[in-house]
């Protein structure tokens, strides 16, 4: 998308394609993580967490692909660590991309996103050759909201034991229920297990979702959350399988609802493109360390959580100005020196990818700007002067600072090719600016950044 603004001589352009990080509310936010293979990669996060929840989920791009879990490690109130292994330990995956949902602990109800984000140590592993229901954490009193239609989705939080385990729910009573099976007069048992093998794991933290079923939009991204029909099979059964939604979603975790296949399973996205127009396209996969390696599966419940990246960055401005403080008269005559200040805001849901601004001001003919010192030896060091609220944004003079001495207002930094003598320089006509970074959105907190610069009346 190309968005372009101008105003009183001053233009601001962007180039501004979907992020990868997008913000729900102070609370939550979505994850697509790139090309994730076996090396530990940190997660950088928009929000700042107190405790914070993280759920993922692998987009397994074809059935050829080996099985492969997400891992989490050193969750920090900015970040955490991803990787994706097989089981045991193996290296051997398929890069590919993996969806996050984040939250922090607790209950939440905004605008009709109605959820809960929980933690809880396992101290037990499920599994074919070791047991179901049995090797569970029964975590129903945690709950403290009431639901109409809840499911959950969840995923092993740690890396205390290099070998792999994966995430499971049910509703305490039969291990292919999924939680809340019946509804919210059901329980919630969550647990991590080892599909067909028969072993022993450390224990390990794992976070989960407890999901209010329906639709919505906040902050202009659109969810879907539900448990889908009993009809998602192995990737050894010629995935695709699909369940058919509303809407163009961009990123969405998944778990099964309950353990129908004794031989174990978890949720997967499929394919390169895993969220097409109005579908989500899955498949079961297991581990092949032990038993049958076939990676057929019986049909699974999934329970999904979905989200449509409708934010848009939308960005305005204005330019001020106002008598030099330094100069000899208090009034706007020949010899005083002005004080232009643009001032640039993000009033949009989305943020501006990083480092795609870039401003170009006018030089008015009634005035010759200053290169020197703005503020003659004061507290400022600059030729111009920076400042920025919430927008995350830098700026170096030497390298986000220049100017133009043609007729045409340039296109670009790169157009802006003049170097201006000391002082007061009448051939200057443009001034260009190219902050640095990513300007966040600005409907949660305020995103703007101003930039000041002299000139003398003539």
């Amino acid at each position: 998308m190309f968005v372009g603004k101008t105003f009183l001589g001053c233009m601001l352009v962007l180039w501004a394609p979907i992020a990868y990080g997008q913000v729900l509310t102070t609370d939550l936010e979505i994850k697509l993580v790139p090309n994730v293979g076996a090396a530990w990669q940190t997660v950088n996060l928009e929000n700042t967490y107190t405790d914070a929840i993280v759920v993922c989920t692998y987009n397994i791009p074809s059935a050829s692909s080996p099985p492969a879990v997400t891992r989490i490690q050193t969750i920090t109130s900015t970040s955490f660590q991803l990787r994706i292994q097989q089981f045991e330990n193996s290296d051997d995956v398929a890069a590919s991309n993996v969806h996050c949902v984040i939250a922090d602990e607790g209950a939440h109800d905004n605008g009709g996103l109605k959820y809960e984000a929980r933690k809880v140590l396992s101290t037990s592993t499920a599994g074919l050759s070791i047991g179901w229901e049995v090797n569970s954490e029964n975590v129903t009193g945690d709950i403290t909201q009431t639901y109409a239609n809840p499911h959950v989705v969840g995923q092993v939080m740690s890396f205390n034991d290099v070998n792999a385990t994966v995430f499971w729910n049910f509703d305490c009573e039969t291990r292919g229920n999924g939680a809340f099976f019946s509804g919210q007069v059901d329980g919630i048992c969550v647990g991590k297990h080892i599909g067909q093998i028969n072993n022993t794991r450390a224990d390990e933290t794992l976070g989960y979702f407890v999901i209010e079923a329906g639709t919505g939009t906040v902050n202009d991204i659109s969810f879907a959350a539900a448990v889908g029909p009993d009809t998602i099979l192995g990737i050894g059964n010629s995935p695709p399988f699909n369940y058919s939604v509303t809407g163009d979603f961009d990123v969405g975790v998944v778990s099964n609802s309950g353990e129908d296949g004794g031989q174990g399973g978890w949720a997967v996205l499929f394919g390169s493109d895993p969220l097409p127009n109005g579908q989500i396209q899955l498949g079961v996969d297991e581990e092949t360390v032990e038993g049958d390696t076939s990676r057929t599966h019986t049909t699974e419940e999934i329970g999904y959580w979905i989200f449509a990246d409708n934010q848009i960055a939308s960005l305005g401005g204005q330019k001020d100005v106002k008598i030099y403080s330094g100069s000899p008269s208090i009034y706007a005559i020949p010899g005083s020196d002005v004080i232009y200040t643009i001032m640039a805001t993000n009033n949009g849901s989305g943020p501006v990818d990083a480092d795609t601004l870039f401003l170009v001001d006018s030089i008015p003919p009634e005035v010759t700007f200053y290169n020197g010192d703005i503020d003659d030896g004061g507290p400022l060091m600059g030729v111009v002067e920076f400042t920025e609220t919430d927008s995350d944004l830098t700026f170096t003079e030497a390298t986000d600072l220049a100017f133009s001495n043609v007729a045409t207002k340039p296109a670009n930094i790169a157009g802006c090719s003049y170097t201006p003598t000391a002082g007061y320089d009448p051939n200057v006509t443009f001034i260009c600016l190219a902050p640095k970074g990513t300007m966040s959105e600005g409907t949660i907190t305020p995103s703007e950044f101003a930039v000041s610069f002299r000139a003398g009346l003539k």
